[in-house]
């Protein structure tokens, strides 16, 4: 990951739980392919980037407005 950043947030314990359990799941799961071992730090990223792809799908447009302030930065 030559282009990342070191990101630091707290989570619920609750989520890690969550996260963690999905391991064993993943594991098994013949369409996800990850390189060397297959880590909280993994599913977490798998989440983040899933849960951005859903929110981007259903976004709704920025006004107009909005996207003129964006381009002129």
């Amino acid at each position: 990951m030559a282009d990342s950043s070191i990101v630091t947030l707290r989570l619920p314990k609750a989520l890690l739980t969550r996260a963690d359990a999905l391991i064993p799941k993943l594991k098994e799961n013949s369409e996800i392919f990850v390189v060397g071992r297959l880590s909280r730090s993994v599913v977490l990223r798998l989440a983040v980037l899933r849960g951005l792809e859903t929110m981007e799908e259903n976004a709704p447009p920025a006004p107009k407005s909005a996207a003129k302030k964006r381009a002129k930065r």
